[in-house]
């Protein structure tokens, strides 16, 4: 597999996928409070409260991404942050939806697999991809 270069545990807990507690994952890894942050990016410290709360909807994907960027997100944790909050990752919105990506995204949605078919699946998709990109630079 694919070693991942950025930490994905925090005092022992996997990373969560689901809104709020992604953000609030990402927010206590940063080590910043939810008053320093929300100053950062310019809202009202009490609407992040009620964000990390379930107390109020995801917020728009401006908000997200100025979240992100203040928290200094590598690119697979923004993708993260960004699905968990219910829009697709950036590269995703930039390209639109394709063939290749239909047919990826219908392997890893096939009940009929098992976990490590998936897991198998993902690695050769993963190695491709960077098999790819170090030929093509």
């Amino acid at each position: 597999m694919v070693a991942i270069e950025h930490e994905t545990q925090l005092n022992g807990k996997e990373l969560p996928t689901v809104w709020p507690n992604t953000l609030r994952f990402f927010r206590e890894r940063a080590k910043c409070s939810k008053r320093t942050l929300a100053l950062a990016i310019g809202v009202d410290p009490s609407y992040l409260t009620r964000i990390e709360n379930g107390d109020r909807e995801p917020p728009k994907q401006h908000i997200l991404l100025a979240l992100s960027q203040s928290l200094e997100l590598v690119i697979p944790d923004r993708n993260i942050l960004l699905v968990s909050a219910g829009y697709a990752p950036l590269e995703i919105r930039e390209i639109g939806w394709d063939p290749a990506l239909q047919a990826v995204a219908e392997v890893l949605t096939d009940s009929q697999l098992t976990p490590e078919d998936k897991g198998q699946f993902r690695f050769l998709v993963e190695s491709l991809a960077s098999h790819w990109k170090q030929t093509t630079r």
